[in-house]
């Protein structure tokens, strides 16, 4: 570069360094400000490096812009004299025309090295900024601290006395556990919430300053604070909530402050792999990877114990075996995965078997870790089905082709309807109404599972139509109707066997050639909120049916849907998958059997639901305090009644400071109101209770003799 023209680059980066650092300066100057009053001298150290470090790397990114392709232009637009060919005062070697034109450029190189090129002043953005800044600044150092005690009315009186002390200011120093992982931090006031185990330290001043200070805490240890240079410094470690006031001779009478404990929770376990707590094994299946996610507020225990329980046998004659297995976790800290990687032959899993797995896992917490046990998750292999010679490759698991059934119903209604428009009225009224037939035979399959007979037998809806010749349940003649084939039996073998089986149904099966005696309720393993879940999907099929078999498909999809959405509800129902564990019966004393004795077998009487009166000091102050303002108090027994019922309190601590404080401002409307509230929300609700019947008047009576 030439080097008449070299100021030019030089003294625009300046231009725009100074005026990068005037724009940015007053911004960081604030933001330190406010890290100082809200951190200390800590935060201010912090947002003054960071501020610079950022005002720095602009200010190197807009001097980068001023380079030879800059000047160019700028002397192109700036300087007349160089007729835009300034760009040839740059290159090495010239000749021709070319080198007598720069050697009048250059002749004129007084004139263009004389132009101030250097970009202007944000003379917009300077002052905007160096006013917000000054604000910032000026709130930050006079606004009023945030850390002073807030008195009521009554101690501020007392407070304002002539040579009395009073709280001007209080710190709290909040030291976490180490096993947290959280920094220590300040807070500003006598109020706190901490994790458990935290080191508490307080900062009083007074003025004017006392003799002595202390921290009292009603029903435990008071500490003293010692003084340190005009301050009142002491601090403890906390494994539970309290309540406590600061004292002094000559101090007001302080309302209870709160320091709420955060406790640290136990680990949450969830099953990643499989989706489900009951899974079938699958053809040729040697490995099962079940996956665990743990989570925890501060940490998981990187180690962990997969308990193994494998069961082998059917009915009582199962057996079990259990086993332990150490598991390492992967990720972060607050949330691990755990994997196990099983080999089912080593495990010991056969037919007929399950195969269960729990992990058990624990936190970081010290001294005392929390451990839990996550869900089990069970592997099922099914046993053959013991069914006669031809039979065991027809049988079927019916709750899976059910579930598939619905769907394909919701399926060959969707595509009727987007065919509607290329068929005849009467090939689509036909098509429909044979997905009613459909939805009608789902839908009495279903209610085979809640005990319910079939149509044709009730008298009612439509009766299927059956063979007249009984056939054997191997005969593969086809049938024209899906009814069900009749089984050779005999009518006086003391068995009621009713219709006949559909091989497609398994409880059909069972009933017709395995002679099951239990009834519909007993037969299923459904508690009484799957059955009313299967009685809605019952009801949204039998709505389906009626818009199918009238030609309104369209109409029917709505109840389709919510039919198969209640099935799939009733499939996830943990009542369902249930582990094979062996019985655990109480032993049978046959030294009495065939003995007539019945000591000890009566049976009892259950005692009349009544009222326990505990409740009755919360009950009485509360109807007082809202009789008349000055009505009398029994704020004793209702303490008392808070120390017997804190287990059973949402928060106690908020009753105890407010009794406290109605005790020691009798006058305070808002202070009884808020004890109102607080007592209402704390009251026990009364059980419910069979009520007697009235008795009967004249009337009812001569009714009543007249049946006699």
């Amino acid at each position: 570069m030439i080097a008449a023209l070299a100021h030019h680059p030089r003294a625009a980066r300046q231009r725009a360094v100074l005026d990068t650092v005037a724009v940015g300066l007053p911004v960081v100057l604030a933001l330190a400000a406010l890290g100082l009053r809200w951190f200390q001298g800590v935060g201010a150290i912090a947002v003054l490096v960071v501020g610079a470090l950022v005002l720095a790397g602009i200010a190197m990114r807009r001097a980068s812009r001023f380079d030879q392709t800059w000047l160019t232009a700028a002397l192109d637009a700036r300087a007349p004299g160089l007729e835009d060919s300034s760009d040839l005062l740059f290159r090495p070697a010239v000749d021709g025309l070319v080198a007598l034109q720069r050697a009048r450029l250059e002749a004129r190189l007084a004139e263009a090295a004389a132009v101030d090129l250097r970009p202007d002043w944000s003379r917009r953005w300077i002052p905007w900024t160096a006013g917000f800044g000054a604000l910032v600044i000026l709130a930050a150092l006079f606004w009023p601290p945030a850390s002073g005690v807030a008195l009521g009315p009554e101690e501020a009186e007392t407070a304002a006395a002539p040579g009395a002390p009073k709280v001007t200011n209080a710190k709290l120093r909040i030291t976490p556990p180490a096993y947290t992982g959280q920094r220590p931090y300040d807070q500003g006031g006598l109020d706190a919430r901490a994790p458990e185990g935290s080191r508490i330290e307080w900062t009083v001043s007074f003025r004017p300053h006392p003799d002595a200070a202390s921290l009292n805490f009603p029903g435990e240890a008071s500490l003293s604070l010692r003084s340190d240079g005009g301050r009142w410094l002491g601090g403890r470690a906390f494994e539970r909530s309290a309540l406590y006031r600061v004292e002094a001779p000559g101090l007001a009478r302080q309302r209870l402050h709160r320091l709420e404990i955060i406790p640290d929770a136990p680990p949450v376990v969830r099953v990643v792999t499989p989706d489900s707590s009951l899974t079938l094994i699958a053809p040729g299946q040697t490995r099962w990877s079940p996956v665990f996610e743990v989570r925890d507020d501060y940490g998981v225990d990187g180690a962990a114990q997969l308990r193994i329980t494998v069961t082998k046998g059917e009915g009582e004659n199962i057996t079990t075996a259990q086993r332990t297995q150490p598991l390492s976790g992967q990720g972060a800290g607050r949330l691990k995965r755990f994997t196990a990687a099983l080999d089912l032959a080593r495990e010991g899993l056969a037919p007929g078997g399950d195969m269960i797995v729990q992990l058990v896992v624990g936190d970081n917490r010290v001294p005392r870790r929390h451990t839990v046990e996550g869900p089990s998750v069970i592997l099922r292999w099914p046993a053959a089905m013991g069914l006669a010679d031809g039979l065991d490759g027809m049988a079927k698991q019916v709750m899976p082709v059910y579930f598939r059934s619905q769907r394909q119903i919701i399926i060959d209604a969707e595509a009727l309807i987007a065919q509607r428009g290329k068929i005849t009225p009467d090939a689509f009224l036909s098509r429909s109404n044979s997905l009613g037939a459909d939805q009608a035979q789902l839908r009495l399959r279903y209610g085979q599972f809640m005990g319910e007979k079939a149509e044709g037998e009730s008298g009612g809806g439509l009766d299927l139509p059956t063979n007249d010749a009984p056939a054997l349940p191997t005969d593969d003649a086809p049938a024209a109707t899906p009814a069900k084939a009749e089984a050779h039996h005999d009518d006086d073998d003391g068995h009621d066997h009713g219709g006949g089986a559909n091989l497609n149904d398994m409880t059909d099966v069972v009933a017709k050639y395995g002679h099951a005696h239990d009834t519909g309720d007993a037969a299923t393993l459904f508690d009484p909120g799957t059955r009313s879940t299967l009685a809605q999907a019952l009801d949204a099929m039998w709505d389906s049916e009626r818009a199918l078999r009238q030609g309104k498909p369209k109409d029917a999809l709505p109840h389709a849907y919510k039919a198969l959405n209640l099935l799939k509800t009733a499939q996830q129902a943990g009542r369902i998958f249930l582990a094979r564990t062996p019985p655990k019966l109480p032993p049978v004393d046959l030294s009495r059997r065939l003995t007539g004795k019945r000591e000890g077998i009566a049976p009892g009487h259950l005692a009349p639901a009544t009222r326990d009166p505990a409740d009755t000091p919360a009950v009485e102050v509360w109807r007082a305090l809202g009789d008349r303002p000055d009505a009398p108090l029994q704020l004793d027994a209702l303490a008392r009644w808070v120390n017997a019922n804190q287990k059973r309190l949402a928060d106690p601590l908020a009753l105890s400071a407010a009794i406290d404080t109605v005790r020691n401002e009798p006058r305070c409307q808002d202070c009884r109101r808020k004890l109102r509230a607080l007592l209402w929300t704390a009251l026990e609700r009364p059980p419910a209770a069979v009520s007697r019947r009235d008795p009967a008047d004249a009337r009812g009576r001569r009714y009543l003799d007249a049946l006699r």
